[in-house]
């Protein structure tokens, strides 16, 4: 369980494309799409930008180009956020932040079907763009999507499906749109990979679990635009003498709450989770004092326990030292998570049995773990990255505390004289 929730944090931020269905056509919507087809410049340009959906992968939303040719007719969406859900390397590819995406060929019809039946907003915004430079997005976008071109490494934060179509638009425009995006960003990578994930509530732990201090340094708005929805917002504005969009219309609304505008507070919860944690904990220690079976539910939670923190502390590890996720590298959160907790498996055994050695043992590891908590404190000072991980710390730290006091006071108790 814990292994599909990290693996899931550490790719959700994919634009997937789902296998399509056939789909009615659609009358076009709006007065945008009712302007009349210019004989002398047949080709128009827009980006579409899809909402979030249910799944843990559609959470951050989609964008892909579409390019209407009048005098085929013709409607193809161009789809940087495709990948095999079938590939028998997709886990491995996965974890190992290896996995290939590639640019897909799709009618619209197709499109806007498969996101109308998954409640998902559509946006679609025309780009002012000259014949020459629609011809050039077009021609380009062709030679992108032939099977030799296609695929590149998606990267969730620096190369993704938002992040190709924002250079293939700034490409046309000689870099103007870069240089209007050049202004401080609203909020760090993890505040807008949080803000978009905070609900389900074990999507945004594991998402905070896994990303290290790398999404927490000050970044501009052309970086903020690896989400779908901030391009949409950064494309609507001046590149030379233009406006860069020329009009947008929804035309397709989903029926969901907004999205929030910055994540949400739960240092206080957190808190109060780990005191609560902490103390059931401590309590069934000081039981175990008292009572012989009481010693059986108190060593299987330090079991249990130590396997839950031990095992996402490994992974964390793993992250760091044998993937290419950067997002992930030097995460201080392997100090909340002690990978030597996974000990305590063993060792939670022989506590159960009333063993003083075990005891010893784990009250010494759990010690250790609780140092690592007090040290990813005292790093708040400033003396590494800083890493934004305040409601972990606010979590673990007390719940640490109830499992140390609780072996401590257990293998008091079980000192000869």
């Amino acid at each position: 369980m814990k292994l599909r929730w990290l693996a899931a944090a550490a790719v959700l931020m994919a634009g997937v494309s789902r296998a399509a269905y056939a789909a009615p056509e659609m009358a076009p919507p709006g007065p945008l799409l009712q302007v009349p087809p210019d004989a002398a410049d047949p080709l128009r340009v827009f980006v579409m930008t899809m909402g979030p959906g249910d799944h843990p992968f559609f959470r951050f939303g989609h964008n892909a180009i579409w390019i209407r040719d009048a005098r085929a007719p013709s409607d193809k969406v161009y789809n940087f956020g495709t990948f095999r859900f079938d590939s028998p390397k997709l886990i491995l590819d996965f974890l190992g932040g290896r996995l290939n995406y590639w640019l897909s060929v799709s009618p619209l019809p197709r499109v806007i079907g498969e996101y109308r039946h998954e409640n998902r907003s559509i946006l679609i915004q025309e780009l002012d763009l000259t014949p020459a430079e629609k011809a050039e997005l077009r021609a380009a976008l062709e030679v992108n999507a032939r099977p030799e071109n296609r695929l590149y490494k998606y990267d969730y934060f620096l190369d993704n499906c938002s992040t190709r179509v924002r250079d293939a638009v700034d490409r046309l425009v000689d870099n103007g749109l870069h240089r209007s995006a050049l202004g401080p960003g609203r909020l760090t990578l993890r505040d807008h990979a949080l803000r978009m994930t905070a609900e389900p509530l074990w999507l945004y732990v594991a998402l905070d679990l896994v990303l290290g201090p790398n999404v927490d340094r000050p970044i501009d708005r052309w970086t903020e635009m690896f989400l779908p929805g901030e391009l949409a917002r950064g494309l609507d504005t001046d590149v030379g003498t233009r406006r860069l969009v020329r009009g947008q219309v929804e035309i397709v609304h989903a029926d969901r709450p907004p999205t929030l505008l910055v994540p949400p507070a739960r240092v206080p919860k957190f808190l109060i989770w780990g005191v609560v944690v902490g103390l059931a904990i401590f309590a069934l220690g000081w039981g175990a004092v008292r009572s012989g079976w009481a010693r059986v539910p108190f060593g299987i939670v330090v079991g249990l326990w130590g396997l839950a923190t031990g095992f996402i502390g490994s992974f964390l590890v793993y992250a760091w030292m044998l993937t290419d996720h950067v997002v992930a590298h030097r995460n201080q959160n392997i100090l909340l998570c002690a990978p030597w907790a996974l000990a305590h498996v063993v060792l939670g055994v022989g506590v159960a049995m009333g063993r003083p050695g075990a005891t010893r043992k784990a009250f010494a590891l759990a010690a250790a773990a609780l140092a690592a908590v007090l040290l990813a404190c005292v790093m708040k000072l400033g003396f590494v990255a800083h890493q934004q991980n305040g409601p972990l710390i606010a979590f673990f730290l007390p719940a640490w505390i109830g499992v140390t006091a609780g072996l401590w006071w257990l293998r008091r108790q079980q000192l000869p004289g």
